[in-house]
């Protein structure tokens, strides 16, 4: 599991790990090291040419550029932003290289796309606001076939993940002391390849607490519930979900579905008496019953042990009186509540205001779902969600899987990323499966962020699987059951 920092952590750790004059320079030139060695060994006969800013990272590049020089390789630098003072660091690295092939950034056209580039202009440091000269440069840097990164590609926000109007497209970004969170979410993921992590004898993540950690199946592979040999669908728990309004009887049928085989004991589906036969007849195993008002249905909530719910519900009588009464019943009785989907929607109406939500709660938004019940736009929500993410537990409280490309899930203490997956997951049905498998999870006896953890991870791995065997495109969400009980055995 890996552990991910803000740029203003790894810069103080950094800066409080050198303990006299000359450390830095000692680990600016560790790093062009262990990067030449990199660069050596992934391209034995290539030339090269980095760009170097007026930061530290650029004489991280000087250095680097050094190093491949002194391995004879032909290497040019070109000096971005000549015109402003450099860093300390970066003009001793400079004035070492300044015997070096340099060029004019105007020239960037005419050099061979098959030349390795090096972006080693901002790092760490790097803005989204790099103005209209900065821009072109990166712009024409990324034609060129093989383009590595030195700890941040340039345009990329090392936080957020957000990029410029033109930003380093890396292959491979060599990064130092610890992963950055921007890294890891939004646009980080795409833009810096892959990611190659030198901590340079620092051991960062044994001396300061993570900003997030970052998790894969592989992580949470002890947690999935194990089973005696004479144990019996009594000691799985009983599952109640409330899914499926007029129109949506799929939602209803993918959550009782994804419940059932991925290990809850006992599942029984609350939905419009309409789609009672379909979903009996997809899945005989289910309890299925049917109403048109909560009076017909809410007898059934004292049967159960965990409730998901939302799936399929919209701005409707029959959703609002269902969800009104379970939140009642679930926060009066301590029941572990998964809200999802429509759910959401209906918890920003003002009817919803007054009542107290349950403590074990489980709320699973997309990040148009997070705006809403934020009150904010889904570009503030998109730009930060970690902040988003936590913003939602102070409000509600309970565990929050802010769900999209980078999920965070975070119950108050460390937050956890996903950021396995990708467009394979982001079709019609998907978040029904997950909001089916973690109410499966906790009905097996897992605490919520637990179950939220694992549920992800195994979400997540299930699509990961099925770009392996097939590809991103064409995936329904009913494909991803049989590929997450494959994975919980």
């Amino acid at each position: 599991m890996n552990s991910i920092y803000t740029a203003e952590q790894v810069r103080a750790f950094e800066k409080n790990s050198f303990i006299k004059k000359g450390d830095d320079l000692l680990a600016m030139m560790e790093a062009a090291k262990q990067s030449v060695e990199i660069l050596n060994k992934d391209f034995s006969t290539s030339e090269f040419l980095v760009l170097c800013g007026p930061g530290n990272n650029g004489g991280d590049g000087y250095f680097i550029g050094i190093g491949l020089s002194e391995s004879k390789k032909c290497v040019k630098f070109i000096d971005v932003l000549d015109h402003v003072k450099k860093s300390p660091l970066c003009e001793h690295a400079f004035k070492m290289a300044q015997d070096s092939d340099f060029i004019n950034a105007k020239t960037l056209k005419d050099i061979s796309s098959k030349t390795v580039i090096v972006d080693a202009i901002f790092g760490i440091g790097g803005r989204i606001d790099l103005g209209s000269e900065l821009e072109e440069i990166l712009s024409d840097c990324n034609r060129f076939e093989s383009k590595i990164a030195i700890d941040v590609p340039t345009g990329l926000d090392s936080n957020t993940g957000e990029i410029s109007q033109a930003c380093f497209n890396a292959d491979t970004t060599i990064t130092f002391i610890g992963y950055k969170l921007g890294q890891r979410i939004n646009e980080g993921k795409n833009y810096c390849g892959k990611l190659i992590l030198k901590d340079l004898g620092f051991s960062m993540d044994k001396n300061v607490s993570p900003t997030v950690k970052e998790l894969s199946f592989e992580d949470i592979k002890s947690n999935i519930p194990k089973r005696k040999e004479n144990s019996h669908k009594g000691d799985h728990g009983k599952l109640l979900i409330i899914a499926g309004d007029e129109g949506y009887g799929g939602a209803g049928t993918l959550v009782s579905e994804t419940a059932i085989k991925t290990g809850a004991g006992l599942v029984k589906l609350l939905t419009r008496e309409c789609y009672v036969a379909s979903a009996l007849a997809r899945n005989p195993e289910i309890m299925v019953l049917g109403g048109d008002n909560a009076q017909d249905l809410e007898s059934h909530f004292s049967w159960a042990e965990v409730f998901v719910c939302g799936p399929g519900m919209f701005h409707n009588y029959w959703s609002e009186q269902m969800l009104y009464k379970l939140i009642e019943y679930a926060q009066q009785n301590a029941v572990p509540t998964l809200l999802d989907a429509g759910a959401l929607r209906l918890l920003e109406i003002e009817a919803f205001a007054q009542l107290t939500l349950p403590e074990n709660l489980i709320m699973t938004p997309h990040p148009g779902e997070a705006a809403g019940l934020l009150n904010i736009s889904v570009k503030e929500v998109q730009a930060d969600r970690l902040k988003a993410a936590k913003d939602l537990h102070l409000k509600f409280g309970g565990t929050i899987v802010l769900k999209g490309h980078g999920t965070i899930i975070y119950d108050g203490n460390t937050p956890y990323l996903c950021s396995v997956g990708g467009p394979e997951l982001g079709i019609a049905g998907s978040g029904d499966v997950l909001s089916g498998l973690i109410g499966s999870l906790v009905s097996q006896g897992l605490e919520p962020m637990d179950a939220a953890i694992a549920g992800v991870a195994l979400h997540s791995g299930a699509g990961n699987q099925f770009t392996k065997n097939t590809g991103v495109i064409g995936l329904a969400a009913s494909e991803l059951i049989p590929l997450i009980r494959d994975l919980l055995n």
